[in-house]
């Protein structure tokens, strides 16, 4: 791969892409938080500081505790001198520390078949970062071309600023591109992930483990229950490089989940049959009760 000045050109290429990105969301965390990073590492550490106080003033604005909290350490160190940094500090110590963490026992006393909620602080939006992110590291393993990445995050771009139902995501735009080493890009996924590879197409939908979570999150996110194991739930996922996307589907369901990389055509094939499924249930249900 590249190394020395080529690197730094590939970290400016990447700033350019974030920066892009905000200009569509002003307000992307991961953006926020991966231009903050990209700064520090070529030294230019004002506009580091400058996206760290961007994105605590959005974990404020949201109301989000546990987040702020995570860059309340970094932000008192510019407070000595920068009222700005000073004023969020207060703001971040205002809004208090995070609610407490569920228990493993309370998590296996919640409703296991019960259609979940979002939890406070999940959100049911797609995030480009994410998915940069994603392509930004197959391309550093070489499984990606630098001309390959570039076409990859022009297609991303391209569908996410339309309006579309379906889940957005790089093994989406290479399986759409026809990719020729798309299984070969999954194994490495997997392998550097440590997430084991599944076939959905093996598992019967089953509509009590598919409403666990949320119809909104299941698409923008790009995560499906498909089964359980005992009191813990197996679910397919996208990009196993976002790792906080599995913190939010524990969050969601209550329980303990093991996750698994699936082929994106499988995982939309089974998204449509389990709302399908979903929605005779209700009128199933609703002819019932009449």
């Amino acid at each position: 791969m590249a190394k020395g000045g080529d690197v730094e050109s590939e970290v400016w290429a990447a700033i350019a892409a974030f920066e892009q990105i905000l200009e569509a969301m002003p307000n992307d965390r991961a953006s926020l938080d991966a231009l903050a990073d990209a700064y520090e590492q070529i030294g230019d550490l004002a506009k580091a500081k400058e996206y760290i106080l961007r994105l605590g003033g959005v974990y404020v604005d949201e109301g989000d505790a546990a987040g702020a909290q995570g860059l309340l350490e970094k932000i008192k160190g510019y407070a000595a001198d920068d009222p700005d940094a000073e004023e969020l500090v207060a703001q971040i110590e205002a809004l208090g520390g995070p609610e407490p963490v569920e228990t493993s026992k309370a998590k296996k006393e919640a409703p296991k078949s019960e259609k979940r909620g979002m939890p406070k602080g999940v959100r049911a939006v797609f995030n480009m970062a994410d998915e940069l992110s994603c392509a930004w590291n197959l391309m550093e393993a070489d499984e990606l071309t630098q001309e390959e990445y570039a076409s990859v995050v022009q297609d991303l771009t391209d569908m996410s600023s339309g309006e579309t139902e379906h889940t957005i995501s790089v093994l989406h735009v290479l399986e759409g591109r026809q990719f020729k080493n798309l299984d070969k890009i999954m194994g490495h996924i997997a392998k550097q992930c440590q997430t084991p590879i599944i076939s959905l197409s093996c598992f019967e939908l089953r509509t009590d483990i598919f409403e666990k979570i949320p119809d909104e999150f299941m698409v923008k996110c790009g995560a499906l229950a498909f089964e359980t194991l005992g009191e813990d739930v197996l679910v397919a996922i996208l990009n196993p490089y976002n790792t906080q996307i599995r913190k939010d589907v524990e969050a969601i369901t209550g329980q303990t989940c093991h996750f698994f990389l699936a082929m994106p055509s499988e995982f939309d094939k089974l998204v449509e049959s389990g709302k399908e499924a979903v929605a005779e249930k209700a009128l199933m249900e609703a002819e019932e009760e009449e």
